[in-house]
């Protein structure tokens, strides 16, 4: 069946470990990156561009006391890793490489060379001794402005300028936190890409192209995934900083405000940078489609199960948990959040037309709530629509 197939790999793969079960074949030109277990990389290993199918499979079951058959491996080779260029064949269709299917709109709005220009300075950042040091200020003075400032903090209305200055502070300090993180692939040698935005959950969001960091080792890629936060410690600090020499309380204030996105950003729940630390510390690139997968298994035999299974499975209930307790306390604890909605946003854009418009915390969570309510029930009937045509 296959004696005349002659398998060719393409020059332009690199193959790195994720961990000793598990591999990645970089396709460099097209810039893909597709997973491998330990069991196909030996047997891609084999391939020398000369040897036809038969001969590979042969030598394969022999030096590994396998079962593997010509039809698994054909289809292997040329309907899935064809489409990605890692193996040649003129009749298939390389697929263009696209963003992550949660990031919607999204784009670039500083390039690869523009973001290389800075990277370069800001790398040095990451020299061990400094990272000690800008960490341990930046928590002290952070903890003692909340702790002189608390009542302020989290009771103040804030006034439309004050409003104003706090979102130029906020778009200032979530671009530094990009160049964290491609200031620490760049530090660490991998490549880093431009610096985009999209959204995620209705939210506005930045990203960093940090793809490259899955050659660097488990410790650095953790390093480059918190690097965003230390970059907001850092510019945090500064401010507070400036507001303590300026005698500019509203600085500190907004300054520890803004400080708070550092709890989000550890969330690992969401696709924020605590989600990828634990994915990178358990090594389970896509964490949240393993821990969906392991609860439709929850019934099955787990004789086999291993103990980060089981973390898998934790994983993947409170995250789906959280989900459901959402929708509970939206459709039953705070109807009036959805009923009152378009009340609420009339009121919010009023607000910023207003001369003596405020803004406070509270305002802005009437807003998110219905809002990430509304995508919830969007991506699920979105996702029902799609099995029920699949059935017919």
């Amino acid at each position: 069946m296959s004696k005349n197939i002659i398998p060719q790999l393409s020059d332009d793969i690199v193959i790195h470990t994720i961990n000793k079960n598990e591999f990645f074949i970089h396709q460099t030109v097209y810039d893909h990156r597709v997973k491998i277990s330990s069991e196909l990389y030996d047997f891609l290993k084999l391939i020398d561009n000369s040897k036809d199918l038969a001969t590979i499979v042969n030598e394969y079951n022999s030096k590994y006391e396998s079962i593997l058959t010509e039809g698994f491996a054909k289809d292997f080779l040329y309907n899935k890793l064809a489409k990605y260029g890692i193996i040649i064949d003129e009749t298939t269709t390389i697929k263009s490489n696209t963003k992550p299917s949660y990031l919607k709109l999204s784009f670039i709005f500083i390039s690869k060379k523009r973001v290389s220009k800075i990277t370069k300075y800001l790398k040095y950042l990451f020299i061990p001794k400094v990272i000690f040091c800008m960490f341990f200020l930046s928590f002290i003075i952070i903890i003692f402005s909340f702790y002189i400032l608390r009542d302020q903090i989290f009771h103040s209305t804030i006034t439309k300028p004050e409003w104003m200055i706090f979102f130029i502070l906020s778009f200032i300090g979530v671009t530094f936190h990009e160049f964290g993180h491609a200031s620490a692939a760049s530090y660490y040698g991998a490549e880093h890409g431009g610096i985009g935005g999209g959204f995620y959950l209705f939210m506005p969001v930045y990203f960093a192209d940090v793809t490259d960091i899955w050659k660097l080792t488990k410790q650095k890629r953790i390093i480059v995934n918190l690097a965003g936060i230390y970059f907001e410690l850092i510019y945090v600090f500064i401010l507070i900083l400036f507001g303590y020499i300026f005698d500019y309380t509203i600085l500190i204030m907004l300054s520890c405000i803004f400080s708070l996105s550092i709890l989000h950003s550890l969330n690992p729940f969401l696709r924020s940078d605590g989600y990828w630390v634990l994915s990178d510390a358990i090594e389970k690139p896509n964490l949240m489609s393993h821990g969906f997968i392991k609860i439709t298994q929850i019934f099955r035999r787990k004789n086999s199960w291993l103990f980060l299974d089981y973390f898998i499975l934790i994983y993947g209930l409170i995250s789906y948990s959280f989900i459901l307790f959402f929708l509970y306390f939206v459709i039953v604890k705070n109807p009036n959040s959805i009923l009152y909605f378009p009340q609420n946003l009339k009121h919010f854009f009023e607000n910023i037309f207003y001369d003596n418009g405020s803004f406070s915390l509270v305002e802005l969570g009437k807003l998110f709530i219905p809002l990430l309510f509304f995508y919830l029930v969007f991506g699920i009937l979105k996702n029902l629509y799609k099995s029920l045509v699949l059935k017919v």
